[in-house]
């Protein structure tokens, strides 16, 4: 059983992934969804960041057996990621992607 705020060992391997990937030649998209297959993972959205002055594009997803929501975050340069545990995160976007797996009922 993981602790409070630990990321679940699926979301470490889909940042782990994302850094192994390359981003630059295949585009955030695919890189990510590629990553997801492996991981059992789905796109929950993916939306441009208007306004952020370090990243240009989140994305929330789910992973795992148990639907881990995490969020993948693009920075500006479009040359790497940042991966965080939504439930963990105090940013206005992990609460659009709570609520988005349980609309869905990943979540």
């Amino acid at each position: 059983m993981k602790a409070c705020c630990e990321p679940a060992l699926e979301i470490v391997q889909l940042e782990l992934m994302l850094e192994m990937s390359d981003l630059v030649a295949l585009g955030f998209e695919t890189t990510l969804l590629n990553a997801l297959d492996k991981l059992d993972g789905a796109v929950l959205f993916n939306r441009r960041l208007d306004g952020d002055d370090v990243y240009q594009r989140a994305a929330a997803v789910t992973v795992g057996p148990d639907r881990d929501v995490a969020l993948v975050f693009l920075d500006h340069s479009g040359t790497s990621t940042h991966t965080e545990a939504a439930a963990a995160s105090q940013r206005p976007v992990a609460r659009e992607a709570l609520e988005a797996a349980r609309e869905t009922g990943t979540g």
